[in-house]
């Protein structure tokens, strides 16, 4: 799927989310799941991801179910786009699953609007998070109430071609500034058919890494752009001078950008590295066909990467499950339970529970190695998790997209580019 058609799909994801205002407002009537007799409950359990990881869920879930049997657990799971859409039109339909993913960038969306429970209070209170980073705990507070807990953790990387980088004269491992970097990334290019890398231009994830380089972030507490139109020009002119120096993709290959590793730009073999979660490194690997490897971003002058630990995805309860005691035990079992922490691997990330993940890193080989090896080595860099974005930002995700895509394509200037999103921007908002 392309990026043209997943746009279309998050905009009709997005209609259908603006619907579930008035229903929530109007009292339709709490749905949850059916309670069997004899004590016995089911609930449903929703994320997104690929079949791959829907096969270590379900091993997940199968294992809480045999340590459980009075609870049933009903699982079903879609592509990114595709779970957003279907998630607001349950939700607006007053049938919101017992348990699901939540994304960073929509936790105010449906945590403000009282979908999503309060996990400090009533059955929430079973979860424990005693050996969870306080910093990673603290993502899924917005506004005072806990509406979601990290059943992951993983950080921004460079995904690359060690051999591309290596023949051109780099090891992106040990570092590089920017400079350092385009340099490089040009010379990747000049050597063979795949250009050094996919344009970041399009990515509000780099934005918001380079922003924390300048001292700068993405959004403020008060949920307003944390940064001016300057920066970000000055940032859509650093991508510009990948793209022109055609060490970044042409406007084309970065138009059909899509998240998914397997039709991104480094996983087509296209380019040969890209901005995304370190916790991808599989799945890119397995698209590209060649050994990839993980490494910091590049620094600015001061050396900062502006990392973070971030929380790869959420768990969150339904305010409006009638078996939220169970939803509450399962969310504590996935996060803590050591068993789990060995099916799942670091396909969503690192464990969130600190003890479990010091187990796992431990017996690591391979891939799961190279990213336990990887946090371990930028945790003492690591700085504070931004914000919770606020409600809309997945639109500004979207606006920036579209915005740059004109400017790649040359259909507007750097200046019209800022001039237009900050304006959209800051008017979706207000």
């Amino acid at each position: 799927m392309g990026r043209t058609t997943e746009r279309r799909t998050r905009r009709r994801g997005a209609a259908a989310l603006a619907v579930v205002v008035p229903l929530l407002l109007t009292g339709v009537a709490a749905c949850g799941s059916d309670s069997g007799g004899g004590g016995d409950v089911t609930i449903n359990f929703v994320w997104w991801g690929s079949e791959g990881r829907a096969n270590l869920t379900k091993k997940a879930v199968e294992l809480f179910q045999q340590k459980n049997p009075n609870i049933k657990v009903q699982t079903s799971f879609s592509a990114y786009a595709a779970y957003w859409e279907k998630l607001a039109t349950q939700t607006a339909g007053g049938k919101p699953p017992d348990v699901l993913n939540v994304d960073s960038r929509y936790l105010a969306e449906y945590g403000g609007r009282n979908v999503l429970a309060d996990l400090n209070s009533g059955a929430g209170k079973a979860i424990s998070l005693a050996d969870v980073n306080p910093e990673l705990a603290a993502t899924g507070v917005y506004q005072g109430k806990r509406y979601a807990v990290p059943w992951a953790q993983n950080t921004p990387a460079m995904i690359y071609d060690p051999a591309a980088y290596l023949a051109a004269g780099a090891d992106p491992a040990k570092g590089m500034t920017w400079d350092a970097y385009a340099e490089a990334a040009q010379k990747v290019s000049s050597a063979g058919s795949a250009r050094g890398v996919t344009d970041f231009g399009i990515l509000d994830t780099t934005l918001e890494i380079w922003l924390r380089q300048q001292g700068k972030q993405f959004y403020t507490p008060e949920g307003k752009l944390g940064f001016t139109a300057d920066d970000l020009r000055r940032y859509w002119q650093l991508a510009s001078r990948f793209r022109d120096t055609k060490a970044a993709s042409p406007a084309d290959v970065t138009a059909s950008y899509n998240t998914s590793p397997e039709q991104a730009p480094l996983g087509k073999k296209l380019t040969s590295s890209e901005f995304a979660y370190d916790n991808l490194l599989p799945a890119y690997q397995k698209a590209n066909g060649k050994p990839l490897n993980v490494a910091p971003y590049p620094s600015g002058a001061n050396g900062d990467t502006g990392q973070y630990r971030r929380p790869s995805m959420f768990l969150s309860v339904s305010a409006r499950s009638q078996q939220q005691e169970a939803a509450a035990k399962l969310v504590n079992f996935l996060i803590n339970d050591p068993e789990v922490g060995k099916i799942v691997g670091t396909d969503r990330g690192l464990a969130p529970n600190l003890k479990v993940r010091a187990q796992l890193a431990a017996d690591a080989k391979g891939n799961d190695k190279t990213l336990y090896d990887y946090e371990a080595a930028l945790e003492p860099k690591l700085g504070a998790a931004p914000p919770v974005p606020p409600k809309g930002a997945g639109a500004i995700q979207k606006l920036l997209q579209r915005t740059y895509e004109e400017l790649a394509f040359g259909r507007m200037s750097i200046d019209d580019a800022v001039n237009r999103f900050m304006t959209e921007a800051q008017k979706g908002l207000s």
